[in-house]
């Protein structure tokens, strides 16, 4: 018997269940929001884990459009009673997602926003026909269509839900996808604070003031909650990923994958070490997309699959290039050397305001995004240590500092092949060619804080998933001090090693910073670490970007 096919590229249920699909049965999520008596509830979740699938099995259960529907025939919440079944296809249901509103200025979300109500308004141009709506009603669903007024956008969804409910005389669910795309561009593109006022707004008259309302279903990455876009909304109720309910419904649970490679005769050697490891309240998920993917690749090679473009702009931005806090770059080079970071307290509300000035708030988004789990299970927020989730994930935070530099270098430079071989000439002006032309005067600061610049730039240079030639480790004790890069060479793959000492040269000048640098090295016995090798010491003094290089 052929394996069922895999629906890569799809996010409608109804397509997978008419084709025959692998489908892992999470209809039981159904079940649950019945029986939750939230109005409106909030599912933040990382990038590609069903977020968008689950959203269109909820429409194809409820939404009253597809009434008969024989989609969820065979599967659990058909064996779940009456209380259940006699929801099913029985209200009106309006579903919008906003994944794909980001745009450079607000002036492009809007005018991408009447769009996507103009579209959806269209959907329900029957109701223009209803003897139910007031003339005002229909004067004013036409201007949405007609995207004549601005004025009524932020309203526009909370409009429509009315308007429904007159018509069927029925409550009406909404479904609303990705709700914090725009916002955390907008953030990353310097209209922030219009997002926030224009979706404070959508939330509050669509899912609290809003008597027309069964239930509101959100999803997102992340909980936009400090800047009151949730507090003027308080009715909405949350689950992140941190709690324990909802857990099992966003991802796949450990027994769905051991039962899908049984089904396609697969081993689990490796996939766990690989897809596995992030942990939704006490629940141990598999990233499904991954899964899916690996079933899907006719040699089912064990390889990296998931790429989260969701925040990663944001994400780089801030731990490469946060000069004003100098700690998060020592942190994030720990988090490669060790797979953790450690002591953390949460902030699960993400006040973005703060972003950068709360390096707690940085480590949430990791969270949030998917970059990285708690260890354990978090029952105090202001104690938690993290881990980078798996070998994939892995994968995608060192391409992440590499990729980095492609803003920066205009040729591929293999700076740890360069340094494998020892040619100390070319590693030196390869660097001051780089720093000259790439960076920006005000990317550097000169002050102490420019070392942690400097030292996630070399970290990022150096770093190689693929052929690593050098164990990176950075601000380690050795002999009787703290040297901030050593470089040992793995597998013998090289005799060389390195010690790079960074220092700022505002105080004493680039010449004696140098020295300075040298001295310290010798002092503190640095080389300790690395003695049974061919040892170059490299000191690097910079004012912003004018540097100064030796070695010895």
């Amino acid at each position: 018997m052929d394996n069922k096919p895999i629906a890569i590229g799809t996010d409608d249920f109804k397509e997978i269940i008419e084709t025959g699909s692998l489908f892992i049965d999470k209809t039981l999520f159904i079940k649950e929001l019945i029986d939750n008596t939230s109005k409106a509830i909030c599912f933040p979740r990382p990038r590609r884990f069903g977020k968008t699938l689950n959203m269109s099995m909820i429409n194809y259960y409820f939404n009253l459009e597809y009434k008969d529907n024989t989609l969820f025939n065979g599967l659990k919440i058909m064996e779940q009673g009456e209380k259940y079944l006699k929801e099913m296809n029985k209200y009106p249901v309006v579903s919008l997602s906003l994944k794909d509103t980001k745009f450079d200025d607000y002036e492009g979300f809007i005018d991408n926003y009447k769009e996507i109500m103009k579209t959806l308004y269209s959907k329900y141009n029957y109701l223009l026909k209803s003897d139910k709506l007031d003339e005002t009603d229909k004067e004013d669903f036409l201007k949405i269509i007609r995207k004549q007024e601005d004025i009524l956008l932020p309203n526009a969804l909370a409009k429509l839900v009315g308007y429904l409910n007159k018509h069927y005389e029925l409550k009406v669910i909404v479904l609303l996808d990705e709700y914090d795309a725009p916002i955390l561009y907008g953030y990353e593109m310097g209209y922030y604070d219009k997002m926030i006022t224009f979706m404070k707004q959508l939330f509050v008259t669509t899912f609290k003031d809003n008597g027309n309302l069964k239930k509101g279903i959100i999803t997102g990455v992340s909980r936009i909650s400090k800047e009151n876009l949730f507090s003027d909304a308080n009715n909405i109720n949350v689950y992140n990923i941190t709690d324990v309910r909802f857990s099992e419904y966003f991802g796949f649970t450990q027994e769905e994958v051991d039962e899908v490679l049984e089904e396609y005769n697969l081993s689990s050697k490796g996939v766990e070490k690989w897809y596995d490891g992030y942990l939704f309240g006490e629940t141990k998920i598999y990233n499904p997309w991954s899964i899916l993917k690996y079933l899907e690749n006719p040699k089912h090679t064990l390889q990296s699959y998931w790429t989260n473009t969701g925040g990663v702009g944001l994400l780089k931005k801030l731990v490469f290039r946060m000069n004003d806090n100098s700690t998060i770059l020592n942190d994030f080079h720990k988090l490669l050397e060790t797979g953790r970071i450690e002591h953390l307290v949460l902030d699960i509300f993400m006040d973005l305001k703060n972003l950068k000035a709360n390096k707690n708030t940085i480590w949430t988004l990791f969270l949030l995004t998917g970059y990285l789990t708690p260890i354990k299970f978090i029952t105090n927020p202001n104690d938690v240590s993290l881990k980078i989730s798996n070998l994939e994930v892995r994968e995608n935070l060192e391409n992440m500092a590499k990729t980095w530099l492609n803003d920066i270098k205009e040729d591929e430079i293999d700076f740890a092949e360069i340094l494998k071989v020892g040619d100390i000439d070319k590693f030196k002006n390869s660097f001051k060619s780089i720093v000259q032309s790439g960076f920006s005067y005000y990317d550097v600061p000169k002050n102490q804080e420019g070392e942690n610049f400097y030292h996630g730039f070399v970290m990022g240079l150096l770093y190689d998933s693929t052929n690593r030639v050098f164990d990176i480790t950075s601000n380690r004790e050795s002999g009787e001090g703290r040297y901030d890069l050593v470089l040992k060479p793995i597998n013998n793959s090289t005799n060389n090693a390195y010690i790079i000492e960074l220092k700022s040269a505002t105080r004493l000048g680039l010449d004696k910073t140098i020295e300075n640098s040298f001295s310290q090295i010798e002092k503190k016995g640095y080389k300790e670490t690395v003695k049974e090798f061919n040892v170059t010491e490299i000191a690097i003094a910079y004012i912003g970007k004018k540097i100064k290089i030796e070695t010895r």
